[in-house]
């Protein structure tokens, strides 16, 4: 599976929470250990441990072994995430995709024009890592991680060091480098989605665009995280004094944003955050279930007291708001997102298509050898 385009499959309707930028970078990763999976294992995969044994020998560019504890690792991880036993076939299907593997890498590793460079694998090693981190609930949808320090940590706490993670990552960007350069005419005749494509997609998908009930704000916001009891008594008060001086004096809700607020990246905007919307789950866990349903029983213009949500206290003054609809598919960001998801699909099927041709003509000038029951 091709690192790109790599596109996470969700409504295209959702939106970044306005708080991630604010709090991402506080994050501390206290969560169980994920599984970094990666489709492509190379790396480490094929050295052979004192008394392992090699299953097979491939030689195109050199003579590498395929580890039979290593094989046995994949079959086992496959087993357990299918629920069932591979019969004898399947497991010989797994050992030549290890083997298919390891002939795509000599063949890019022996081309003298593929070059990665350290930052495109950081790059990359940070984008998968936040896709298995957003699919975990750990961060938001579409929060990217961008502290090295804090990538690092993550994936070692896996119990693999970063240099293991990100040499498999290299593999893995210079093997889909070799497959598109081999056949470049068939990826560059990949064409744009024709109008019947779109609509059938978007009748398919069509649940994916109605979108709920949407609020905007303005909010003067006082951070709790982290306070003790009696500091974030002494933070509510605060909070309750600001808005006694919005209310009883001509300060304008600007002007308190600007010199109060403790949201560094929405008071550049005057305190905007939207849209929120109805049900959202990442709203709601942020926020809170209380803080969430008073919010939407306000109208435009309504300037609140002083609402408690998870993370903090608010003063809020509600700028816009949208009943639910259904877009339609000529909006542009629908149109967006439909052509993104077919240019996916078309590639993904040039990817493999592609691939498969490559690797039969590279096992038609490798030597391989099969040892044991694989034989």
């Amino acid at each position: 599976m091709p690192l790109k385009p790599k596109l996470s499959d969700r409504s295209c309707i959702s939106k970044k929470h306005p708080f991630e930028n604010t709090f991402f970078s506080d994050m501390r990763f206290t969560m169980r250990k994920i599984i970094i999976s990666i489709v492509l294992v190379f790396s480490a995969a094929f050295i052979l441990a004192a008394q392992d044994m090699a299953v097979a020998t491939v030689r195109l560019e050199k003579t590498e072994p395929v580890s039979g504890q290593q094989l046995e690792k994949t079959i086992q991880a496959i087993e357990q995430q299918q629920g069932r036993s591979l019969s004898n076939e399947d497991k010989k299907a797994v050992l030549d995709q290890m083997i298919d593997q390891v002939l795509v890498i000599q063949a890019a590793e022996a081309d003298r024009n593929l070059q990665i460079s350290d930052e495109e694998v950081e790059q990359a090693g940070m984008r998968l890592l936040s896709q298995q981190l957003q699919s975990m609930g750990a961060i938001p949808p579409g929060a990217q991680l961008t502290d090295k320090q804090q990538y690092k940590q993550v994936v070692e706490q896996q119990g693999i060091s970063i240099e293991e993670y990100e040499s498999t990552i290299r593999n893995q960007l210079l093997a889909e480098k070799f497959i598109t350069s081999s056949d470049p005419a068939s990826f560059q005749a990949i064409g744009p989605a024709s109008a019947d494509e779109l609509n059938a997609e978007y009748q398919r998908r069509v649940s994916e665009f109605v979108v709920s009930d949407s609020v905007w704000f303005n909010h003067i916001f006082f951070n709790i995280k982290d306070l003790s009891p009696a500091d974030a008594r002494a933070k509510y008060e605060s909070a309750q004094e600001v808005h006694r001086r919005l209310m009883n004096t001509s300060v304008t809700f600007a002007e308190l944003v600007a010199s109060e607020s403790e949201d560094n990246v929405s008071r550049g905007r005057g305190g905007l955050i939207g849209p929120v919307m109805k049900g959202d789950a990442v709203a709601e866990q942020l926020y809170g279930t209380d803080f969430m349903s008073k919010l939407f029983t306000m109208n435009v213009g309504d300037i609140s007291g002083v609402m408690k949500s998870n993370v903090g206290y608010h003063i809020l003054q509600i700028t816009e708001k949208k009943a639910a609809q259904l877009l339609p598919k000529d909006d542009p960001e629908v149109r967006s997102y439909l052509e993104q998801i077919l240019y996916a699909a078309k590639y993904q099927q040039t990817f493999d298509e592609v691939t498969q041709k490559t690797i039969a003509g590279l096992r038609d000038r490798a030597t391989i050898n099969y040892f044991g029951e694989y034989r």
